[in-house]
């Protein structure tokens, strides 16, 4: 038996088979989903990369840890060396680990070479200014978007072909691990990927109409400590410089792209007649906003911000739609009982190895996530916590801020019920004990930020 772990960066539900935005264009992902175990209502543990990918690879939340914030290494808590992550554990079971891309934060920088037997990163080329906002200046190359002037091999093609290379006729025992960094920011994809969309794109579901950041009343339902996660300057200039379209159409050009990288690898998968003895699993670390509620990238805890892609394919998988919540850090002990092997350390995870296998799905699951500000500027422990059942999610926020929604009623999160604190609570009393009984707890306190030398020097050692 092999493994293929496919992670793609920032990708939230617009897939064709979650049906996140109307014209999205996956259709690679979707003949994945139509043989695979897809869970629909799949979230991360935080809206960041480096505490959502830690929670994943190590099987522990990150209020256990202390890891909330991409400036948090998990190497301040994971020790090198004694393979405790997810690839460390499949080659202590005997599989051959090759990886390429970004699987840890930050690539190549973040790994643990003792967990590789191969591992490859290509780097990354640095674009012109491409927006009409980075050519003005306002925005810098992280943040730009739009057709690339060439189709040169981009970083993900680079890396998707060197796994590529490695799946042969006949491979036994493979961990592959393949990480795609887009469609995270810089969106800048070769133009074909752009031809299949209209020059206007259609909005996001959810969104009430055209970008308006000095809608006041697109926040005003929600408490104040989460109108500080809206990082406000992104927004503001794309409404000033009315650019959201093309914002758009680049994101949804990226997923087109990231799909079209996931075909050729299935493609070689079946050409080398690998795909039926490979279990096959397609996560992201997070979800990706794009003006919903005035909030763009992520670091919220609003439902676009947390909905991840999620699904597993292979030998001995049931192929159905799973309604149960669930997150990506229940991969690491499922994927180490599907490859008969058992955690060193503690985990938070949950084993959903039962419900790949067709078992019945537990109701009363909720999937829980945490979020904050590092630093806070009042200098004390600025976290805020979630809770998502299969129809409501409930926010505590750090100075007493709630949110309560009804997915039933209101699936993108329109109408927070809390929204009048005293009157909020005495209608939905019991509701919201029950879900207040399920937000994590304790909190561990976030780790130190290390400076930039520091963190380099981490790596290094």
């Amino acid at each position: 038996m092999n493994f293929l772990f496919l992670s793609i960066e920032d990708l939230n539900d617009f897939i064709e088979p979650l049906g996140g935005h109307p014209e999205v264009r996956t259709p690679n992902i979707a003949r994945l989903a139509a043989r695979a175990a897809m869970f629909e209502r799949a979230y991360a543990t935080a809206p960041a990369c480096s505490p959502a990918r830690a929670a994943a690879l190590f099987g522990q939340a990150p209020w256990r840890t202390g890891i909330y914030a991409n400036g948090h290494d998990w190497r301040m808590v994971h020790k090198t060396g004694r393979r405790l992550s997810l690839v460390g554990h499949m080659r202590d079971a005997g599989f051959a680990t090759i990886g390429a891309g970004k699987i840890f934060h930050l690539a190549r920088a973040g790994i643990d070479p003792d967990e590789w037997d191969q591992y490859f990163a290509a780097g990354h080329r640095r674009h012109p200014p491409t927006s009409a906002l980075a050519r003005a200046g306002e925005f810098g190359p992280n943040l730009d978007y739009g057709p690339a002037e060439s189709d040169e091999p981009q970083y993900d093609e680079r890396n998707a072909k060197r796994i590529m290379a490695e799946m042969t006729r006949g491979a036994d025992g493979r961990f592959w691990a393949l990480g795609l960094f887009r469609p995270h920011l810089p969106c800048i994809v070769p133009r074909r990927f752009f031809d299949l969309y209209p020059e206007e794109v259609a909005l996001p579901p959810g969104m009430p109409g055209p970008l308006d950041m000095e809608d006041g009343r697109e926040l005003a339902a929600v408490p104040a400590e989460a109108r500080r996660f809206v990082i406000r300057h992104i927004g503001e200039k794309i409404h000033l410089a009315r650019e959201h379209n093309a914002f758009l159409r680049a994101y949804l050009a990226s997923i087109s792209y990231a799909d079209w990288l996931v075909g050729r690898v299935l493609d070689r998968l079946e050409d080398q007649g690998l795909l039926d003895s490979t279990i096959i699993v397609l996560w992201s670390d997070h979800g990706f906003q794009v003006g919903e509620k005035l909030a763009f990238t992520k670091f919220t805890l609003w439902e676009r911000a947390l909905r991840i892609p999620m699904m597993v394919a292979g030998p001995g998988i049931v192929p159905r739609r799973i309604g149960q919540p669930v997150t990506n850090m229940d991969l690491f002990p499922t994927l180490l009982a599907l490859a008969g092997a058992r955690p060193k350390q503690e985990t938070d995870g949950r084993d959903l190895s039962a419900l790949l296998a067709g078992e019945p799905e537990d109701a009363e699951a909720a999937a829980l996530a945490v979020w904050g500000l590092f630093p806070s500027p009042e200098g004390e422990d600025a976290l805020a916590v979630t809770a998502r059942t299969r129809r409501h999610r409930f926010t505590r926020y750090w100075q007493g801020g709630e949110e309560l929604y009804d997915h039933d009623a209101d699936p993108f999160e329109r109408r927070n019920l809390l929204a009048r604190p005293i009157v909020g609570r005495l209608a939905h009393a019991g509701l919201r004990a029950r879900l207040a009984a399920r937000l994590p707890a304790p909190l561990a306190k976030p780790l130190p930020l290390k400076s930039r030398e520091e963190r380099l020097a981490l790596r290094e050692g």
